[in-house]
């Protein structure tokens, strides 16, 4: 799938939740389009791994194992790695978790790490942040959001709660940004085959006694375009959203997912 040519030579992207699934679609494609790559996550091989497939490459990265509910740890990940690259252009709050399916499941336990990785994080990583870019008067906010921040459903509740919370953080933000020059906007994935939901296919698979196959063959079928979103397809527009040419796109969400956010 091709991408959009952007030369991003001597911009800093610092990417929450980078060392799988989309966030390491996002680290490798900034890196590929010249840009350094500040690679964080709770998982700090996993980082490491994808820092090292960067540099391998030939491009510049940075490991680091960040929290995203932790005010202090990201705070600290910003000084250093300003201190490593002098500034930070663009910012991807992209960790998240999933959480329970079944709504019987869910314990209380449950609902504080979704909301606290999946909007406290966010919210954090952005103020972590925030007072550089207002200072350079420039930058590129992007959250990963979900389609099921906007689709009501029975499962996953937390988290279609959590994702709906990004979408209006997304806004309101965008408005205390705009003045600085910088711009704030949430991708919306389509059902997307990272890792985590890969899991919960499987999961979902066995109790409606399927094969995973089976059950991602009829889960495609029900997706207007009848197509998964493929991380080339969150990259492309990753890179488009930070490029000048989307200077005054800011307070949206953008959905690449085959039409899902349309269909009931």
């Amino acid at each position: 799938m091709s991408q959009i040519s952007v030369d991003l030579t001597g911009k800093v992207a610092f990417i929450t939740g980078g060392g799988s699934g989309i966030g390491r679609g996002f680290c490798l494609q900034m890196a590929s389009s010249g840009a350094a790559v500040v690679v964080t996550d709770l998982n700090g091989q996993a980082a490491e791994g994808v820092a090292a497939e960067i540099t391998a490459a030939g491009g510049d990265a940075l490991a680091l194992t960040v929290d995203v509910t932790d005010a202090a740890a990201l705070e600290f990940a910003v000084e250093f790695a300003i201190a490593r690259f002098d500034h930070i252009d663009f910012l991807f709050a992209n960790a998240g978790v999933l959480g329970p399916a079944d709504y019987l499941d869910i314990a209380p336990a449950d609902w504080d790490l979704v909301l606290d990785v999946n909007i406290k994080g966010v919210a954090l990583t952005c103020r972590a942040l925030a007072p550089h870019m207002m200072a350079r008067r420039q930058g590129r906010i992007l959250m990963t959001a979900s389609y099921n921040g906007v689709r009501a459903g029975a499962h996953v509740i937390p988290y279609r709660v959590s994702k709906a919370a990004v979408l209006m953080y997304t806004r309101c933000l965008a408005m205390v940004m705009a003045p600085y020059g910088v711009t704030v906007n949430a991708i919306c994935p389509g059902v997307t085959l990272t890792p985590m939901q890969l899991s919960y296919a499987e999961a979902t698979a066995a109790e409606q006694g399927l094969t995973r196959e089976q059950y991602l063959a009829e889960r495609a079928g029900r997706i207007p375009m009848q197509q998964f979103t493929a991380i080339e397809d969150l990259t492309g527009l990753a890179q488009f959203l930070v490029s000048d040419s989307a200077r005054l796109i800011t307070g949206q969400a953008i959905a690449p997912d085959g039409g899902v956010m349309t269909s009931s």
